[in-house]
């Protein structure tokens, strides 16, 4: 895989028709199973992976549907498929001491969001170091739009970071389906 290819993942998430929109977060916790159970999400739940997980995504749903899988020894993501992206429960998710990330696109509006950072509990700016990586290698440089190039930058940082980017093997990592009971956690 080159450069090019490895910075190029909004490809991926264009291919898979996961791009129109685009919400996940990567947290720093021990395994999956345990951001589901500090989710509360139902206990019905269905193991899957991404690709078949995308069955379940209806972007306009107010109904709190989240794939939930392992990014790489110590991360997971979560992946938003309906109803809101979860980014306030971000500092109640990582492992004490630990890291978060939230990351969304929205087509309908045009519009990347800064990444948000949770660190040791509290919201801040992501450190600079975290940024140099990716620009050093150009990742803000691959893609042919814009948008393509500002989310392949925050793509690669949420990569060298958690240590895995997307690539075809993100989407067929086994992982759950969940459903976040309405009034589990309150929208600010």
């Amino acid at each position: 895989m080159t450069d090019h290819d490895k910075f190029d993942q909004w490809s991926y998430l264009e291919e898979r028709g996961l791009a129109g929109t685009f919400t996940c977060s990567w947290v720093e916790a021990p395994d999956y199973r345990a951001v589901v159970t500090r989710l509360q999400a139902e206990e019905e739940m269905l193991s899957c992976d991404l690709n078949q997980a995308r069955r379940w995504r209806h972007p306009l749903s107010q109904e709190d549907v989240i794939w939930v899988a392992g990014q790489s020894p110590g991360w997971v993501k979560i992946f938003t498929l309906s109803g809101s992206s979860m980014w306030w429960a971000l500092n109640s998710l990582p492992q004490p001491g630990g890291r978060a990330f939230y990351l969304s696109y929205d087509k309908e509006i045009g519009r990347v969001s800064d990444p948000v950072y949770v660190s040791e509990g509290s919201w801040q700016d992501i450190p600079e170091d975290y940024w140099n990586p990716s620009m050093e290698e150009g990742a803000h440089l691959v893609g042919s739009s814009r948008i393509a190039k500002r989310m392949n930058l925050f793509l690669a940082v949420m990569g060298y970071t958690t240590g895995r980017f997307i690539d075809d093997t993100w989407f067929s990592t086994p992982g759950l389906l969940c459903r976040i009971p309405d009034g589990t956690w309150p929208h600010e």
